[in-house]
């Protein structure tokens, strides 16, 4: 089987973030499928960009076939840049110079819905099926998460895009449990709907150690008695590290270290943020590494933070990659969201506690810092469990075309 994937933020091990297009991709070139993913020059949410040579660029990752279409580069803060960025790849998809010559499957996967119109272009030309994949529910993230008004010019197009990718996909995709519900009310009809998580990556064969100053500056906190809590990702409004930073200025709990590993457009404001509340101390802001680092610095943690705003939009569920590299990881959880979160709870792999309530999350981090290494031990491998039960990409990979099997409707 031939299957194309439109997916602009793609990544891989060596640039970084999106990863799940990537090992979805991986575990089907190891089926025998032929998979090429197209994908953006640039996107922020990379710590590495391609090298690319003209309009569209190939390299080929682990079997996989990238075409990387050459779009301009643009602040992750700038509106005007990142819509110039989208746009670019869209025209470029659309046109006729991407070096593809056959395709079964179709993805578009939407953290936009405009790449709906160039990947059903491409499925009607090789009579292939349509898959609309959804991560994001666009224009909804923006307007419930970004405060964009639904009557803007530009969020209206994407609203009558995403209504017209429900029409037109022969599936419908999403890594979030309850997206049906809002996909039943623009226009998706119940049976094209199939719920596929993001996974882990149950491998790892690629780990490597951390670079030495990271290491050194572990190794010294472990032997002065610190509990280190880590984070490892983007550091975004969504990610609401700043009431992490509250929690950890409260009184009490003078012990605990966090170590944030990631980038991203709020992490100045983070580091000024620690230094007013007099945290430059505890908290140590590390620069991203590639992923197979990831790990390591995973591994060295006591436990690991995840948490997110107060918003409906997580009405439709969650699914945090970083949650499943926490458990594979072995680790307790402390988790400061107002959401279902699979495996956590289920498993007993951590600490649940409200979103952006700061008491709340320096109770919980009190909490977890009190138990001994032998309950926290139980607590990450009981979420070690559940992710290698329920979130092993070589299933996932599979029930995705099995899924979208079924001859286009």
């Amino acid at each position: 089987m031939k299957i194309v994937f439109f997916a602009h933020f793609a990544g891989s091990p060596e640039h970084g973030m999106v990863y799940g297009h990537y090992y979805l991709a991986r575990e089907w070139v190891r089926m025998g499928h032929e998979v090429t993913i197209v994908a953006a020059s640039y996107a922020h949410t990379r710590f590495r960009q391609p090298t690319v040579t003209g309009a569209v660029s190939e390299k080929f990752i682990d079997g996989i076939r990238y075409l990387w279409v050459s779009c301009p580069e643009y602040a992750p803060s700038g509106q005007v840049g990142r819509v110039k960025n989208i746009l670019t790849f869209v025209a470029r998809t659309f046109g006729d110079r991407l070096p593809i010559t056959d395709a079964d499957v179709v993805i578009s996967s939407s953290h936009y819905p405009f790449a709906i119109f160039p990947a059903r272009k491409w499925a009607k030309r090789f009579g292939a099926r349509l898959v609309f994949e959804v991560r994001d529910i666009w224009p909804l993230t923006l307007i419930e998460l970004g405060g964009a008004s639904s009557t803007h010019p530009f969020i209206r197009l994407m609203q009558w895009s995403e209504d017209y990718a429900y029409r037109v996909a022969d599936k419908v995709v999403s890594v979030l449990p309850h997206a049906d519900r809002h996909m039943l009310a623009h226009g998706m009809r119940a049976e094209k709907f199939l719920y596929i998580p993001n996974g882990a990556d149950l491998e790892c064969k690629d780990r490597q150690p951390l670079p030495a100053d990271y290491l050194a500056t572990i190794r010294q906190l472990k032997e002065d008695g610190h509990f280190l809590l880590g984070y490892a990702g983007r550091m975004g409004l969504a990610n609401a590290m700043h009431h992490l930073l509250k929690a950890l200025a409260l009184p009490g709990g003078k012990r605990v270290h966090a170590l944030l590993l990631g980038e991203g457009y709020e992490l100045e404001n983070l580091k000024r943020q620690a230094e007013e509340l007099g945290l430059q101390d505890r908290v140590h802001f590390l620069p991203f590494v590639p992923k197979a680092q990831v790990e390591s610095f995973l591994l060295e943690m006591d436990a690991l933070y995840v948490g997110f705003l107060k918003q409906p939009l997580y009405r439709f569920g969650t699914s945090v990659t970083k949650m499943n590299d926490y458990m594979l990881a072995a680790k307790p959880i402390i988790c400061a969201i107002d959401a279902e979160v699979e495996g956590v709870e289920e498993a007993g792999a951590g600490i649940i506690c409200p979103a952006e309530e700061s008491q709340a999350i320096a109770a919980a981090i009190d909490r977890m810092s009190q138990l001994t290494d032998e309950e926290r031990h139980r607590m990450g491998q009981a979420g070690r469990n559940w992710v290698v039960a329920h979130r092993d990409y070589r299933v996932l990979a599979e029930r995705f075309l099995a899924g979208v099997g079924e001859e286009p409707s």
